[in-house]
């Protein structure tokens, strides 16, 4: 049984390989920091506001980074624009956040760490430009379960901090990630190799001055608005973005400070209690989930979703078990719902044109979010409980979308059998 289910893993060849086999040198240690990057930004004395601010100002960078990106890569390729950008992205701000000392320097490591919409796009190029169609949900689960490994050494975070304080011990953390997120590129960028349409991209681009290739977006712009199915993933992402980015936000000062639990709790809630779930779920259900329809699965995970943040915002204080309920439901519906969203993604997406794609469809779904990050502070600033309350309402326009996408997929193939 174990030999079947990890047989696709170890079949993996070329640059999905080294991609997924890397990834737990990106996902250990980030996932050992951020539950509480907030509670580190709290400490040090930002407010709601503040928090909710720097949310905005990098959304704003992601976006800006984000329309450059499929011009870099292009011209680039993608191997030399993963590993330069990715240690701007990630390692440089890990350490200025290991010295932080107040708000201005968290804007700083905000503006740097906006830039990493670059080298994930050059990243998912690597992954998925070889593959084949029908190898890409597989792809991303693999993604996903190679980044939840941290569930076996996430306690010590939680546990170090029990012992010498929340401040000194994220200061090491960061370094820490610093240094096996650096080993995570290089490694990466030596075993890799560039892909076909990355060859091809390259030789398209040589001799083209930067501004021209910036200029044929227009281009790009018109191929996404004049396609129906990529409008409607581009609005999916869009509401699915600010969702995220608000729970991951907020989550943990709704918690510890309104629900009154401790902080040491926080690594067994987000990464090992959710990690776990979700690693059993990718191991065991995933494989069975994949016989029936992408955008079913993706209702039911939606459903659960909707379920788990009812039960938080009724969860009374100082009670762990409606959270620990909360956080299977969560994982359940993240694992169900978040591989076949990227999966849908690139599916409306050109291949021709996945890198400049990928890279508008990046800035508008960052340009659209960026004041809801300053919004969120606010209204977190007044109550606690309302950012996840639009969350719940976000999840009901998320359906909507999704089951609209799946009724045109099913008329297409009622037509294709015609």
């Amino acid at each position: 049984m174990i030999k079947k289910t990890f047989a696709p893993l170890f079949a993996l060849k070329g640059n999905p390989r080294y991609a997924v086999f890397t990834e737990p040198l990106w996902g250990i240690p980030f996932n050992l920091y951020f539950p509480f990057l907030t509670l580190y930004m709290f400490s040090l004395g930002l407010t709601d506001r503040n928090i909710g601010t720097l949310v905005s100002v990098g959304l704003g960078v992601q976006m800006v980074a984000s329309i450059f990106s499929g011009v870099i890569i292009d011209k680039i390729g993608r191997r030399k624009t993963n590993i330069i950008w990715d240690h701007i992205a990630w390692t440089l701000p890990c350490l200025i956040w290991a010295f932080a000392q107040d708000f201005r320097w968290f804007v700083v490591a905000a503006f740097f760490n906006g830039l990493w919409p670059i080298g994930a796009s050059a990243w998912e190029c690597l992954l998925v430009e070889d593959a084949e169609p029908n190898e890409i949900v597989q792809l991303f689960n693999w993604v996903y379960i190679a980044g939840l490994l941290a569930v076996f050494i996430a306690p010590l975070s939680g546990f170090l901090i029990g012992i010498y304080d929340l401040v000194p011990v994220m200061r090491v953390l960061f370094v820490f990630a610093a240094v096996l997120m650096s080993a995570k590129f290089i490694i990466h960028f030596w075993f890799a190799t560039e892909t076909r349409q990355g060859v091809v991209r390259m030789k398209e681009t040589v001799g083209v001055p930067m501004y021209r290739l910036i200029l044929q977006y227009k281009d790009v712009l018109k191929q996404i608005f004049t396609t129906p199915a990529t409008i409607r993933v581009l609005i999916l992402i869009v509401v699915f973005h600010v969702q995220h980015m608000v729970f991951n936000t907020f989550f943990s000062l709704y918690i510890t400070q309104e629900l009154g639990i401790s902080e040491q709790v926080l690594p067994w809630l987000t990464v090992v209690l959710r990690g776990a779930i979700m690693l059993s779920f990718f191991l065991v259900f995933q494989r069975i989930l994949d016989r029936y329809p992408i955008y079913a699965v993706m209702l039911v995970g939606l459903t659960l979703y909707i379920c788990g943040h009812v039960l938080l915002l009724l969860s009374p204080a100082h009670m762990l078990l409606p959270l620990i309920v909360f956080t299977l439901i969560d994982a359940c519906a993240a694992a169900m719902f978040m591989p076949r969203r990227d999966t849908l993604v690139i599916h409306n997406v050109d291949p021709a044109e996945r890198a400049r794609i990928r890279a508008m469809l990046l800035t508008l779904m960052l340009g659209a979010a960026m004041p809801f990050g300053y919004i969120a502070g606010q209204l977190s600033e007044i109550n606690r409980r309302i950012p996840f309350i639009a969350s719940l309402g976000l999840f009901f326009v998320m359906a909507g979308i999704v089951w609209l996408e799946g009724a045109v997929a099913k008329k297409k193939a009622v037509v294709t059998c015609d």
